[in-house]
């Protein structure tokens, strides 16, 4: 830290605020007691006294507890101001420690607190000044001593004027400070909140990017793997239509394969690129698109026993049914990787008052504990996400058992139709 922010960090600092009250409030208390004692005095017809007595000593202590609570102003503001205007009502201390903890009520309290701190302070000042303003010397007045040229001279009471004019001044400047630092604490909280959101912003833009440059990267090589892999079924296709016709309808599956998934391809890109979207969210595949994946599979050859039960699916929250439908298709998609050939069984039941479960049983070409990969652990992650478990092991067949279950949630919309 260079020497520049540490001057800042000392100015930002309270403490020497503090201390720098505590020292005039100290000043000013035993003033106000000296002058206080010796208009007491002249009033009773007595010679002032060097000493003071017992009961000006009590009085001075109490102005100290009073400049004591000035270091707990900022957390209660009002209560301190409330305290210290009352003492000065009652007592002939003056009302510095009102005035400063008045500041910390304008910049912290709402404005009920402010007015009718504010009025309670006036009067306290008010009621300090015209008691001082009484004295007839400086050595009765705190501001004779301002105007007396000669300390020893007798100057008389002010004109009932100037205590209402000090009071005024006094009270609008202590008033106009606190409430100037209450807006200077309002524009900074306002240019933090908007340099949190810039950053929020510039943070949004930078990943922004970084989907732009992700997207970019995937469709230029999946895709041209894709259109690659298309080209050359359809070839096939044309070459063996009349030769082998299985052979034929391999390749058609194959070329009708890479054209749906280069459609998903960019389906999903277009996610990855808007993921706020509601029309792309709502363009990923549901529980409605289950059947079409089930025959999709069965299609590409594997031995599925398949179940699949759904119940008042429009009113489910799509987020749900998009997960349900990427869980069921990873299974199948690791059955096939993991076991091709082998007969798998699904049931998949969506209702409201079961809620959605999928379970899944295949046997598996390895042996060994389960090992999860990127998919099974892209599935835990999906079903984490919206709130459901999943379970996934090898029983002591070797048959690889998975069992889903989903919560039933709403549609926003349909909550807001009913409500």
């Amino acid at each position: 830290m260079n020497l520049g922010e540490r001057a800042k960090g000392w100015l930002r600092a309270s403490w020497w605020r503090s201390v720098l009250w505590t020292v005039a409030c100290l000043v000013s208390t035993t003033l106000a007691v000296a002058v206080g004692e010796a208009r007491a005095d002249r009033a009773a017809g007595r010679v002032p006294d060097e000493i003071a007595s017992g009961g000006w000593l009590l009085l001075w202590l109490l102005g100290m507890g009073l400049i004591a609570l000035l270091w707990w102003r900022r957390r209660w503001p009002w209560q301190i101001t409330v305290v210290a205007s009352v003492v000065t009502l009652a007592t002939p201390l003056d009302p510095l420690v009102a005035l400063v903890a008045l500041m910390q009520v304008w910049i912290r309290s709402g404005w009920v607190a402010i007015a009718s701190c504010t009025a309670l302070v006036t009067a306290a000042t008010f009621a300090a000044t015209w008691r001082d303003t009484r004295g007839e010397s400086a050595v009765e007045s705190v501001w004779w001593v301002l105007f007396a040229g000669d300390q020893e001279a007798v100057m008389g009471s002010f004109a009932w004027w100037v205590p209402v004019v000090i009071t005024a001044v006094v009270v609008a400047l202590f008033a106009g400070i606190g409430g100037l630092r209450r807006e200077l604490s309002r524009s900074q909280a306002t240019g933090e909140g908007h340099r949190v959101v810039a950053s929020r912003l510039a943070d949004e833009v930078v990943r922004q990017g970084e989907r732009e440059r992700i997207a970019r990267e995937v469709h230029d090589v999946i895709g041209h793997r894709l259109s690659l892999l298309s080209i050359h079924a359809g070839a096939l296709e044309a070459h063996t239509r009349d030769q082998d016709e299985r052979l034929s309808g391999s390749a058609t599956l194959v070329r009708e394969s890479a054209a749906r998934t280069a459609s998903d391809l960019r389906s999903l890109l277009e996610v990855l690129r808007r993921p706020d979207d509601p029309d792309l969210a709502e363009a990923v595949p549901g529980l409605a698109a289950l059947p079409s994946l089930v025959d999709e599979t069965v299609s590409h050859g594997m031995p599925l026993v398949s179940t699949v039960v759904v119940d008042g699916a429009t009113h489910l929250d799509p987020p749900v049914g998009q997960t349900a439908y990427r869980v069921v298709q990873e299974l199948l998609t690791n059955a096939r990787r993991h076991a091709p050939g082998a007969g798998v069984r699904l049931a998949v039941v969506a209702r409201p008052d079961l809620a959605v479960t999928i379970e899944a049983a295949n046997h598996r070409a390895e042996q060994g504990p389960l090992t999860e990969g990127n998919g099974l652990t892209g599935l835990r992650e999906r079903v984490e996400h919206v709130g459901g478990e999943a379970r996934i092991h090898i029983d002591d067949a070797g048959v690889l058992r998975a069992a889903v279950r989903l919560p039933w949630r709403v549609a926003a919309t349909t909550k807001e139709l009913t409500s």
